[in-house]
């Protein structure tokens, strides 16, 4: 069953042609698919899916660092276990940095959860206005001491344009925001995606992820999306697995940074 939904994953998102929103542009270049978003982030930027072979890969990468610098952009390049060939080592001798290696994990929504408990005084409430999303960026910020100014603008955008398509969630202790994450569906695929899902030092191990992951899980089931998917890292991983998330493939997120912008923070 993990090779059927890994299958569908690879068809119906990575290989989508389909922008988002009208701020994105989806184009396909031979076997080449690519997104451009409305800034130069390597977030907002990506390649989505190449087919290559060992004669051709090392030209195919030089020509994409090229189109995304010849933009402006930074850009991402998502590298997964089963690609073959593997690029990750090629992509890294071009120049790129390893951003993270993470999982991609699954979880069939018709499955429940045993009650969360949270601790006495905090409230995991759902983001219903775009002014909201300040106090989920805050966590963002507060967790990994970056600036996430640019996350704010996308998801206010996207909260905007497509409401239905988003739904966030920030845990509150008193008035002090403590934990955040959303939920965004892929349209026209069974999948929705999780993102985000942070919590403050000081507050974990408190049941706050996991009243996360079944807040949106419960969204996801009320409207008839068959699976979540989730890019997990060392700390998120066990957590989901214990939940029932079933490992897809493993994923290593290169960025290729300008010259000009090296060292910045994102």
């Amino acid at each position: 069953m993990s090779s059927e939904i890994l299958d569908r994953f690879d068809q119906l998102v990575r290989k989508r042609l389909t922008p988002a929103d009208a701020s994105w542009r989806i184009e396909q270049v031979g076997k080449v698919i690519r997104a451009i978003g409305p800034s130069p982030s390597p977030f907002d930027n990506s390649l989505c899916w190449a087919e290559v072979d060992e004669g051709n890969a090392d030209a195919v990468i030089q020509e994409q660092i090229a189109f995304f610098q010849g933009l402006g952009h930074d850009f991402m390049w998502k590298v997964y276990s089963h690609d073959v060939p593997h690029l990750t080592e090629r992509l890294l001798r071009a120049g790129f940095e390893l951003q993270a290696r993470v999982t991609l994990v699954a979880l069939d929504t018709n499955q429940t959860f045993p009650p969360v408990r949270l601790p006495p005084g905090v409230e995991l409430r759902r983001v219903e206005e775009p002014s909201g999303l300040r106090a989920a960026i805050d966590v963002q910020q507060g967790v990994w001491k970056s600036d996430f100014g640019w996350l704010l603008e996308s998801l206010t955008a996207d909260m905007k344009s497509h409401p239905e398509r988003l739904s966030v969630f920030v845990g509150w202790a008193g008035e002090r925001p403590v934990c955040s994450g959303w939920f965004r569906t892929e349209e026209g695929t069974p999948f929705g995606g999780l993102w985000g899902g942070s919590v403050l030092e000081e507050f974990r191990g408190k049941g706050l992820y996991r009243a996360m992951v079944q807040a949106r899980a419960e969204e996801a089931r009320a409207r008839h999306i068959p699976y979540l998917i989730v890019e997990a890292g060392d700390m998120s991983r066990p957590i989901l697995q214990r939940l029932g998330f079933r490992a897809l493939a493993d994923a290593d997120k290169c960025i290729y940074r300008r010259r000009a912008s090296a060292g910045a923070s994102t």
